[in-house]
């Protein structure tokens, strides 16, 4: 063997051990690693959970789609109350029926994530400032109570939202039975009902600021929807490329254009505001203010808070009704015996009149129908993301402050040991035994707290 090819088979030689050896740093690196995280969640009673990978954490082993059915199979394996690592974030989950409802009622649960994309969004607009607890709290309250006062969920919005529909229906008519896509009208429609309750009037469907509307909410909830992933590393969407490619200059001005608008809308009704006369939420809105200024000068009740509110009833309330009917629609068709059952029961109560809120009590088939829609398509498979305000425990377990808490609320509809059959799509599961009425058990929680 000549000089030459003894250098070359020696560089070779060293060159092999070093791989060798980076291959066994790094495998020590990686126990080293899960061995930390595991003895850091034993000696401070974290939840169980499953292991992820350095960096990304368990993210690449959930469904970006429908994360809720890996997180159910994670529930049955570690239990009410589990922990992801996904991202830089901690995550804690809560599976069971009862945790849910008794975090959800408890003080220290009730923050906003003051990290991801609701934080990134948060920059740009008031709107997603949730963490500022006292505000959220307080604004939550009057917010629902408003509402009552205006006749949400009751009779008195029956005239509005009869008006919508018969322009709804003329929408349909004009396609003489012609196959379209019901979404299309479904969402100004929709639309429609919350500026009835919030401007006091509706708009055509083709009304410029009708359309404006429509399209800006939609580029707002579609940019929180794709940067849901990438918001659990909040350092990513600020690399220009990633930011770009996510479209987030665009939702950033789409969500400023309708802060400006509504601030608009505000200025009209201060010019023709009457304190004895609510005509709709902003009314309600600026009465209060009145009220809370003469003492409190710090008061939450601002302009831009009234404007970040009106944008979380459009974003909240227009996109989640259109979804239940949606799959309302949906399932009728696929269930044509079970459509026709509906079918008969309105006429047998309604004939050829119009609908009104009171009948909602002598149509249990219907009612039922709707509730188990809800149940079975869980419109909201996993509740808006809380974070704690402190050390807390739950379920036996110690929770950090700043943790994000996931609600699987689609367990709670799907857990056998509560539903007969839960995969299976029982129309009339809520009439009571009597046939007369609908009951609604306490771990049917489509909406719980928001």
């Amino acid at each position: 063997m000549s000089q030459l090819q003894t250098l070359i088979w020696a560089s070779v030689t060293r060159a092999r051990a070093f791989e060798r050896e980076i291959f066994v740093a790094l495998v020590v690196l990686v126990v080293v690693y899960f061995a930390l995280g595991a003895w850091k969640a034993w000696r401070s009673n974290l939840p169980p959970g499953p292991f992820g990978l350095p960096i990304v954490g368990y993210l690449p082993f959930l469904s970006l789609n429908n994360p809720q059915f890996d997180l159910l199979k994670l529930g049955k394996k570690y239990g009410d109350v589990f922990r992801l690592k996904l991202g830089s974030e901690t995550v804690i989950v809560l599976h069971g029926v009862e945790v849910i409802k008794e975090a959800l009622s408890r003080a220290d649960f009730l923050g906003r994530p003051t990290q991801g994309v609701l934080k990134l969004f948060n920059e740009g607009s008031a709107f997603f400032n949730g963490m500022d607890v006292h505000k959220w709290r307080e604004q939550r309250r009057f917010v629902l109570q408003s509402m009552r006062d205006l006749g949400l969920g009751k009779s008195l919005l029956e005239v509005e939202i009869l008006d919508e529909i018969r322009h709804f229906l003329d929408n349909l008519r004009v396609h003489n039975g012609a196959p379209m896509d019901v979404k299309d009208p479904l969402s100004p429609s929709m639309s429609n009902n919350i500026c009835s309750l919030i401007f006091g009037k509706r708009y055509e469907y083709e009304d410029p600021d009708r359309v404006f509307l429509d399209e800006n909410l939609d580029i707002t909830i579609n940019a929180i929807s794709s940067t849901s992933v990438a918001g659990f590393f909040p350092w990513i969407l600020k690399i220009p490329l990633v930011s770009k490619l996510f479209e987030m200059e665009r939702a950033f001005n789409s969500v400023n254009d309708l802060m400006d608008f509504f601030r608009k809308e505000i200025k009209k009704h201060r010019s023709t505001f009457d304190s004895k006369n609510s005509r709709d939420f902003i009314d309600s809105f600026i009465r209060e203010q009145s009220s809370r200024k003469l003492t409190d000068p710090n008061t939450t009740f601002t302009d831009d808070t009234l404007a970040s509110n009106v944008l979380d009833l459009f974003a909240a309330g227009s996109e989640t009704v259109r979804t239940s009917i949606l799959w309302n629609l949906y399932v009728a068709c696929a269930f044509p015996e079970h459509q026709e059952k509906v079918r008969e029961e309105i006429l047998e109560v309604m004939g050829e009149r119009e609908p009104e809120y009171q009948d909602m009590k002598n149509m249990p088939f219907t009612h039922s129908f709707i509730l188990e829609v809800m149940r079975w398509k869980t419109i909201v498979p996993l509740n808006v993301p809380h974070s704690t305000l402190s050390d807390t425990k739950i379920g036996g377990y110690h929770i950090p402050k700043n943790a994000t808490i996931f609600t699987l609320i689609w367990n709670a509809h799907n857990d056998p040991n509560y539903w007969t059959r839960p995969e299976s799509f029982i129309p009339d599961r809520f009439i009571t035994k009597d046939g007369k009425s609908v009951s609604r058990p306490a771990h049917f929680i489509p909406f719980l707290h928001g």
